[in-house]
């Protein structure tokens, strides 16, 4: 299933991409959540005021992200990288300074900007504008950084915590950045020429070029607006599910317990998903993947819905995790297979800031929901609805979601 000649040939370059994601961390919810109730005491803060900051800080970044996110498709992929790693320490570093409202709105947007949003976009981009025949396991590997961010670094800062200030710990992840990752990056990509692609012991297959839609072509096609919703969705639907974790679990008498041991099987899944999807991509193309990797989240929904056993949480974890590493590889594959990598940047950012965008609304929807007293039932019912629409809204145009060939 998975060539290790591939990565020996190309070790550097995945390590590029899996540094990347896995410093990607530093501006995911999971990981600024643990800073929370922190944030919220130094500030007086309600959870209601720190999650409207937090919901208007992620907007304004994937506003952002549009047209930053192009700029990759412009300038060399060392200066891109490069200029990433430094907002981001630069970020990290700027949350130390937080002492009112204003700042942490700015603090939170460029760490949800440079960490969610250009982190990610340089790393996945960057993969699939260099791999070809490995696309899939090329993603895949590169995506296990973010696994192991999201296996590794609570346990540390939790651990942290209890020896240093928040803000310290901010102050040591801006200096880890500065002084290992940017030299790593500019080291490790100073030769690499971009428009260079992956080494290979796979024979060229003839075949007629794929055109390379511009991202004005994109956002002119019919069939890119069928396939949002489920491009969307596990995202948008984790978010909503990850921020109320603890109510929803309290709501259906399951013990928190079982939140942390749901979080193990979570990450395992998901590598496991992310392997299996990098394989399958490679074999048989995304497009062709595409229309299943929203059942196992159905299926989850279901099993929360109608079966009532003490594994049902586990369960519900493990395949929403299914869905979720199957997304990080399957969505740039598609958009390279169905538009070309060459303005592949300019797609991404539209899809990134999008995708961000979602995730903002998430807390807000999924509040209002529970506020007006709708039951856990009710509200993963809606989801399982929106699920089963997003999927058949791109079917309808699958036989479509084929590259258009030049002559």
């Amino acid at each position: 299933m998975f060539n290790f000649q591939f990565v020996k040939n190309n070790f550097r370059f995945l390590l590029f991409g899996f540094i990347l994601t896995f410093c990607s961390s530093f501006g995911q919810t999971f990981f600024i959540g643990i800073f929370n109730p922190f944030i919220r005491q130094e500030l007086d803060l309600s959870h209601s005021q720190f999650g409207l900051i937090y919901s208007l800080a992620t907007v304004a970044s994937a506003i952002s992200l549009i047209w930053i996110g192009k700029k990759i498709d412009d300038v060399r992929i060392l200066y891109f990288a490069i200029f990433t790693c430094v907002f981001l320490a630069f970020a990290s570093f700027f949350i130390t300074l937080v002492e009112s409202v204003v700042l942490l709105f700015f603090a939170l947007y460029f760490l949800r900007l440079s960490g969610q949003g250009l982190m990610v976009h340089t790393s996945s981009t960057s993969m699939a504008k260099f791999f070809d025949h490995n696309r899939g396991k090329a993603l895949s590997v590169s995506w296990l950084g973010l696994s192991l961010g999201e296996g590794f670094l609570p346990y540390l800062i939790i651990f942290l915590i209890t020896l240093f200030s928040w803000k310290t710990i901010w102050l040591g992840i801006s200096i880890f950045i500065l002084c290992v990752v940017v030299p790593f990056v500019y080291f490790n990509l100073r030769t690499y020429v971009d428009g260079s692609t992956e080494k290979t012991e796979v024979k060229p297959v003839i075949r007629h070029d794929i055109k390379n839609w511009t991202r004005e072509e994109v956002l002119r096609d019919v069939k890119f607006y069928f396939l949002l919703p489920a491009v969307l969705a596990p995202g948008f639907l984790t978010t909503g599910i990850f921020i109320n974790q603890v109510y929803i679990f309290e709501s259906k008498d399951w013990s928190l317990l079982l939140l942390a041991q749901g979080f193990t099987f979570y990450a395992i899944f998901s590598v496991i998903a992310l392997a299996v999807s990098g394989f399958l991509i490679d074999k048989f193309s995304a497009i062709k993947v595409l229309p299943f990797y929203l059942v196992p989240t159905m299926f989850s929904y279901l099993f929360v819905i109608y079966i009532d056993w003490n594994f049902t949480p586990i369960m519900m974890m493990i395949l929403i995790a299914l869905t979720n590493g199957t997304s990080a590889v399957l969505l740039t594959s598609t958009w390279s297979e169905i538009y070309g990598t060459k303005y592949l940047g300019g797609i991404r950012s539209i899809t990134v800031s999008l995708f961000v965008f979602s995730t903002a609304i998430a807390p807000v929807l999924f509040g209002y929901l529970i506020d007006h007293q709708f039951s856990m039932n009710q509200i993963f019912g809606l989801m399982l609805a929106y699920l089963v629409f997003a999927n058949g809204l791109f079917l309808i145009k699958l036989k479509d979601y084929r590259p258009v060939q030049t002559t």
